[in-house]
């Protein structure tokens, strides 16, 4: 008798031990637990690290599920092997009051996670048809072959897209803003496709997410080589009511504005920013002190509109000679005086000096009901300005930037005019649209409730061929919710040369070095990067067919980074190790001899 207790007491510990050390549950089961409920272990594969930013991704043999935790995206890649214990389930976006209109995620603060020591395998893409895309898929890798994309273009982040199968059903591909695909606005495929993304749901409608170029058919971008401190960067970014203590102007959160504000401008590093939208010379005297470097500020105090113009530069660079506003038209003109903000500076860029005259724009908005009159008044204002700057400007080499409340290639007011700038477009033997290619290809630089391109630069003649490229910043990759809690509007850069025509060479930069090795590398790797200014950091392996992998992503503080290639997933041949610190890149020849 007394054996057999004991044979039952030993059984029964045996299975407690067991159930603590319990097998890891299949993702298909951890789908139906409820919502709140604890998941105690869950295994699978990576199949989306940061590409995302947060969520990153997971699957097994069974299904496939979301995972809303930062550090998780961070610490691992594509291909890895994890372990996720003591998560929550969570739904993230569904329709108010119908569970299961969301997407599934596992998420919580307990949540923790482990990298399995083992090789990383990627997982392969499930092949799948537009009709099947449901809750069974939902957190998959997917493919869908012969897509075609019903718009025109370049891709940018934080917007949908839809493509069409051989049969008419159409699947709305979501461009998460943290992606490749995204930061460097790729161009939209014309021919028909495969899509490779992970499968997400929002508010009921199912789409799919590409992780990079390669998931869409098209190549990464060559990366800009040349440092910044080769070049004059003039950044105009309309900064929606910043400074306004109303919170129902702007981003109601001031605070989190401020921060975002600064982390953008601490990442793109301009020479000068030309700003729209700033209430008050503190609010922008306190955003100068904020950031990085030793910046001045020209505040247009002479405006009669609370949102103001105003200049922040970089007092290394630039040195202003005289500013104010550039008074022309009647008392309607400009919004009622919010005329041209102009800046008459010297400019030392890399061994050379030369002098710019910049006018800092805020044409007149589209109002409700007042469209047309809204129309006519910035085209009065383009054409009373264009004679202005010929009249007095004509032998300066000038700039204008900001926010033209309206496209270059035609009116948003209607389709059938022109657009109020065909003065100056028309003008090629003095004017050059810097902006124009951008808005040409379907990029928008307001993102607020109908995307356009309506903040531009122009350039004259004379400075044309000084022009390096003009970029279309997307700070949405490192700012969540940036539409709506930083501005409506993103910043638009234009790099030029001083020194005229420049070759674009690959060279050392003064923010960052990169050190390989071993290089061929054979059984390890790794990349020893050393950072010597903080901010947005990303690292990535490229090869030959220009497919990508993102091995770093993250802000950091100035350090030594150590990267480990991943050599048991690549196949032998010549990489591109592309390294990216606040815009300035190197690429890095690696070799795999495996």
């Amino acid at each position: 008798m007394l054996r057999n207790v004991y044979t039952f007491i030993c059984f029964s510990l045996c299975a407690v031990i067991a159930a603590s050390a319990q097998d890891p549950t299949p993702i298909i089961d951890v789908r139906k637990q409820d919502l709140g409920s604890t998941v105690v272990k869950v295994a699978g594969r990576v199949s989306a690290a940061n590409e995302f930013g947060n969520p990153a991704y997971i699957q097994d043999g069974t299904a496939g599920i979301a995972v809303f935790n930062a550090a998780f995206a961070r610490g691992v890649q594509i291909g890895d092997s994890v372990i996720i214990e003591n998560a929550e389930i969570v739904e993230f976006q569904a329709t108010t009051g119908q569970p299961g209109t969301g997407l599934l995620e596992l998420a919580g603060t307990n949540m923790t996670f482990t990298v399995v020591p083992v090789p990383r395998v990627a997982p392969t893409p499930r092949n799948t048809s537009v009709p099947l895309l449901g809750e069974g898929l939902e957190g998959q890798l997917v493919r869908i072959r012969r897509l075609k994309f019903s718009e025109k273009g370049a891709f940018q982040g934080e917007n949908n897209y839809t493509a069409f199968d051989t049969q008419g059903n159409d699947l709305a591909v979501r461009i998460d803003g943290s992606t490749e695909i995204a930061v460097q606005a790729l161009p939209i495929p014309e021919d028909e496709v495969d899509i490779v993304g992970c499968v997400s749901q929002f508010r009921g409608g199912y789409q799919i997410l590409p992780r990079f170029g390669a998931d869409v058919g098209v190549q990464p971008a060559e990366p800009d080589t040349v440092p910044k401190n080769r070049t004059l960067d003039i950044t105009s970014w309309n900064l929606d009511w910043y400074g306004s203590t109303d919170t129902t102007m702007g981003p109601s959160d001031k605070q989190r504005q401020r921060r975002s504000i600064r982390q953008v401008m601490d990442t793109i590093q301009a020479d000068i920013w030309a700003l729209q939208e700033v209430i008050g010379s503190s609010a922008a005297q306190a955003l100068a002190d904020s950031i990085q470097g030793s910046y001045g500020v020209l505040y247009s105090t002479e405006m009669p509109s609370e949102m103001a113009m105003c200049y922040l530069y970089n007092k290394n660079t630039i040195t202003p000679i005289t500013n104010g506003l550039a008074v022309n038209g009647g008392a309607q003109a400009w919004a009622g005086g919010r005329f041209p903000y102009r800046v008459t500076f010297d400019a030392e860029i890399d061994g050379m000096k030369k002098r710019y005259v910049l006018f800092n724009i805020h044409a007149k908005a589209t109002g409700a009901g007042t469209e047309l009159d809204d129309y006519e008044r910035r085209k009065t204002d383009a054409e009373t300005f264009h004679a202005y700057l010929h009249d007095f400007y004509s032998d300066s080499s000038l700039m204008i930037v900001g926010d033209f409340n309206d496209r270059l290639t035609g009116t948003n007011v209607d389709e059938a005019k022109p657009s109020p700038y065909k003065v100056f477009t028309d003008d090629s033997t003095r004017w050059f649209p810097v902006t124009l290619s951008l808005e040409e290809r379907g990029l928008g630089s307001y993102i607020g409730f109908d995307r356009s391109f309506i903040d531009h630069c122009l350039i004259s003649r004379d400075i044309k061929n000084s022009l390096h490229r003009v970029i279309l910043e997307a700070p949405q990759a490192y700012l969540s919710s940036y539409r709506s809690t930083v501005s409506d509007h993103l910043p638009v850069t234009t790099r030029l040369f001083v020194s005229g025509q420049s070759p674009v060479t690959e060279t050392a930069y003064s923010n960052h070095t990169v050190r390989v090795a071993p290089n061929p590398v054979t059984t390890d790797g790794m990349a020893e990067v050393t950072i010597n200014v903080p901010g947005y950091v990303r690292v990535a392996l490229s090869n030959q067919q220009g497919i990508t992998t993102t091995l770093l992503q993250d802000h950091c503080a100035p350090q030594i980074k150590l990267v480990r290639i991943p050599v048991a997933t690549l196949s032998s041949g010549v990489y591109r190790l592309i390294v990216d610190i606040n815009g300035s890149i190197t690429t890095t020849p690696v070799v795999i001899a495996r």
